[in-house]
Order: structure tokens, then sequence, then C-alpha cells
């Protein structure tokens, strides 16, 4: 099949997205296998929500492809390349690419109740929200909100870290 740069640039982006989804559903059959915590209990029932998002955005990846290699085979009168990103976005992207990967060691490490404002603040630092008076009540309120959605409410088991810092 011959397809323009575009659409495998596109192709490319789409399934980048599948790399978190292949992550958690590894982490869902082995570790969490490994650990017992498959059987039941508030750890299955904690695993439950992102295994129905992974494999709601792996259909979505799917038909995303499906789309792309469709529109490929058709023929296009407009040959002009089209720029997916410029430099400061493509900056912005490995940026909050690399804030994600601290953060899920940060869990680790530190527990949601740290890890979680810190993260926000650099989400929000990438993308433009530099003024205190704002960012540090959103992080805040965004993570208590969180915490009771899925703490409270949902009754998942939130990371402690090494630390043990709960509430």
């Amino acid at each position: 099949m011959n397809m323009k740069k575009k659409d495998v640039s596109e192709l490319f982006v789409t399934w980048l997205f599948a790399l978190p989804v292949f992550v958690a559903l590894f982490e869902m059959h082995t570790k969490f296998v490994e650990k017992g915590m498959h059987q039941g209990g508030g750890e299955t029932n904690a695993a439950m929500f992102p295994r129905m998002l992974s494999w709601l955005l792996l259909s979505l990846i799917i038909v995303r492809t499906a789309d792309i290699l469709i529109k490929s085979r058709k023929k296009h009168e407009n040959h002009e390349p089209v720029i997916l990103f410029e430099k400061a976005g493509r900056k912005r992207l490995v940026m909050i690419s690399g804030i994600l990967v601290l953060y899920f060691f940060g869990l680790g490490i530190l527990g949601y109740y740290a890890a979680t404002p810190l993260a926000l603040a650099g989400f929000f630092l990438v993308l433009g929200l530099k003024k205190p008076i704002i960012l540090i009540p959103l992080c805040l309120g965004v993570t208590v909100a969180v915490w009771y959605v899925f703490g409270i409410l949902l009754k998942v088991i939130l990371p402690v870290g090494r630390f043990g810092l709960y509430i």
C-alpha cells in the first residue's frame, strides 16, 4: 500500500496512544496476578476502571487506524505537506511525556497525595498557567476531587508510596 507521509505520521501518533494501554494491561495481568490481587477485593475493583478504559481506548485506536487506512486509499487532489506540530508543540509534548513518566515513578515513592499535585503543577506550567494564586488551589483542588471520587466514592486504594502518606 502506498501511503503518504502524513498518513504514516497519523498512524504513528495514533498508536502512541496504545502504549499506556499495553502497559496498563500488562501490569494488570502480570503484577496483579503475582501479588494475588486478581481474586477479589478492593484491588480488583480498582483495576476494573483502568481495564475498561484501556479496552475502550484500544477500540478507538483500531477505529482510527481503519479510518486512516481507508482514507489513504482514496485519491487526494491536494498534495501540499501538512505540518503536524510546530517546534514549540513538540517541545511541550516531550515535556509533558517526561512529567508523566516522573509521575508514575513518583507514585511509588511519594504516593498519590504528594506526587499528584506536583505532577499537575508541572503539566499546568508547561501548558502556560504560571500564576501561583491560580496554580496552587487548582492543583490541590483537582487532587482532592480525584481522591474523593476514587478513594471515597469508588473505594479505590490509592498509592501511599514508601513514606506511607495517606488520608
